[in-house]
């Protein structure tokens, strides 16, 4: 599977002081979002444990184009740009219900061992579930 996508509405929760959806609020939807993105593929908490190895964050680059405010229902995408070694980088994007970007991100993540917390190389049965969708700024 290659690109992941699901809805949104906002909530009271995701709201700030100045009535808009809060730069704090859209880093934890994009945290969020790779999740379901890898539980979808058969890689969810549990499944990362069987392996022994599960994805920290190294890197997060986002940048804010529109806001978003109660009740929008957005449309959430994510897609794994690279996989090598220990690492990856992912692409998130969120959209308005007219298509218009809201928030687009660039993530960088650390496959680690649960014991050790040091790097490990993401073995075949992790890689093999994954579609790259490469880009330029990989």
């Amino acid at each position: 599977m290659g690109c992941f996508q699901r809805r949104r509405v906002i909530t009271p929760a995701d709201i700030d002081e100045l009535d808009h959806v809060n730069n704090v609020v859209w880093l934890g939807f994009a945290v969020e979002l790779a999740m379901a993105h890898s539980a979808s593929l058969g890689l969810d908490m549990p499944a990362y444990r069987r392996i022994g190895c599960v994805w920290v964050a190294r890197r997060h680059e986002i940048e804010y184009l529109r806001s978003a405010v109660l009740g929008d229902e957005i449309v959430e995408q994510t897609w794994v740009v690279q996989m090598r070694a220990a690492r990856s980088i992912r692409r998130a994007r969120f959209l308005a219900a007219d298509g218009r970007e809201l928030v687009h991100c660039r993530m960088e993540w650390a496959f680690v061992d649960l014991g050790s917390l040091r790097p490990r190389r993401v073995p075949p049965e992790v890689l093999e579930r994954f579609t790259p969708i490469p880009d330029e700024n990989a």
